[in-house]
């Protein structure tokens, strides 16, 4: 065990035939090794993959401060530290969702499991992205039952039904429909986010869940379906992703129900059109 702490993580204890308390002392110790070093190397990865994502922000940022230094006298130079103040935002939104995608992936993301109503989560997510919806001319279509409930961390899984969203929002073309279907079975609650849009790019639709994977033309960072695959792998659940005939694409989410769940019925969310 001295040796290991200070040599390196990927030797394991010799586990001795039997149960006794050395055994079991040893399996313990290896099973811990083993997360111990899992996490290791998902903060080499995250530490990796910020250092070359901040590359091109950090010098976008730079290059904009030193715009408004150089400028003449006026108002110019507002709008350069404007702009400067947004890349900012935006690369302390990836910051942040990098480590928390991090943290899930290692078992270590702090969450406060509570029953949450998924359905009335869905539905009032819906409410906020309606108009938006709206304005690109989507149709939504909603068939969500009602009672479903997951023992969850409320604000992940707000975060996370907000991403799926997002993902609709921002990578559809105009006027394509929108199908959401919650329902419970075999003790899991299946959110499925279906439409007929162009579907996902062969060339990411096997990593979709990796972190800063995305499409050639995508103006996003690759973080939002990372997020929620860490996430729903966090609460013991599983998410896929996949393309069906005449085009479009599927995401589905399971998520482990609540021992207790209230009785069946179903509400209804008004279509967009």
């Amino acid at each position: 065990m001295a040796r290991i702490g200070s040599e390196g993580l990927d030797e394991r204890l010799p586990e001795p035939v039997g149960h006794d308390e050395i055994s079991r002392l040893a399996k313990t110790f290896n099973h811990m090794l083993e997360r111990i070093q899992a996490s290791v190397k998902q903060m080499r990865a995250v530490t990796d993959a910020v250092a070359h994502d901040l590359k091109s922000p950090v010098t976008s940022i730079r290059g904009t401060l030193e715009s408004a230094l150089s400028a003449e006298n006026g108002d110019g130079w507002r709008d350069s530290v404007a702009q400067a103040i947004e890349g900012l935002d935006r690369m302390s939104s990836m910051l942040n969702t990098t480590l928390d995608v991090a943290e899930a992936k290692a078992g270590a993301l702090p969450m406060k499991r509570v029953p949450v109503d998924l359905p009335t989560v869905v539905t009032q997510l819906l409410q906020l992205y309606m108009p938006a919806m709206a304005d690109k001319g989507h149709e939504v279509r909603t068939d969500l039952q009602s009672g479903v409930m997951v023992e969850a961390d409320l604000g992940l899984i707000n975060r996370t039904v907000s991403n799926l969203l997002e993902n609709e929002l921002v990578h559809l073309p105009s006027g394509c429909r929108i199908d959401i279907r919650l329902l419970s079975h075999e003790g899991h609650a299946e959110l499925v986010i279906e439409d007929n849009g162009p579907g996902f790019p062969p060339e990411i639709r096997n990593r979709a869940f990796e972190r800063f994977v995305k499409g050639k033309h995508s103006p996003g960072n690759g973080l939002g379906l990372a997020f929620v695959g860490a996430v729903v792998q966090a609460h013991g659940g599983t998410v896929k992703v996949s393309d069906h005939e005449g085009g479009g694409a599927t995401v589905s989410l399971l998520l482990p129900l609540c021992e207790k769940t209230s009785p069946v019925s179903f509400v209804k969310v008004p279509t967009v059109s």
